[in-house]
């Protein structure tokens, strides 16, 4: 009858953590100065979709410098990359970044997929009482 809250799963998972994988990421907004153990930082909020483990987490946030600057201009779009390292300044280590596969058939293939697999298993019908409603207002709607 009743379904749990869900608890964000904020950094659950780390760039290393999906390193090579197919993921389809949904920037959802840009944290301006956390408060972490190495002090204030700023992060992204996202949604992960893991279509190489088929898995999803929710709410996690990401800190570093070049994945902050890449999603924070796509917040709101819905991304198809790789998780990868992009070329390390010196003196520093490589940063995280999202690799474009979105002219990558197989991944686009696979991740459509998850996706449709996974919005189709949270719909269900509507009530017998709001669909014969609907339907009334329907059939009021063409004669009118």
């Amino acid at each position: 009858m009743f379904d749990a809250p869900t608890m964000g799963s904020t950094n659950s998972v780390r760039p290393a953590d999906l390193e090579g994988h197919v993921l389809v990421v949904q920037p959802l907004e840009y944290v301006n100065s956390i408060s972490t153990s190495f002090g204030e930082k700023d992060a992204i909020r996202v949604n992960i979709h893991d279509i190489s483990d088929k898995e999803s987490h929710d709410d996690v946030l990401f800190f570093g410098t070049a994945l902050i600057g890449s999603l924070k201009r796509d917040i709101g779009k819905t991304l198809l990359g790789k998780m990868g390292k992009g070329e390390a300044k010196p003196g520093q280590s490589a940063p995280w970044i999202l690799i474009d596969l979105t002219s990558n058939e197989k991944a686009v293939t696979a991740a459509s997929k998850y996706m449709n697999e996974r919005t189709a298993g949270s719909l269900s019908a509507p009530s017998t009482a709001t669909a014969s409603a609907k339907a009334a207002e329907e059939l009021d709607d063409l004669l009118l």
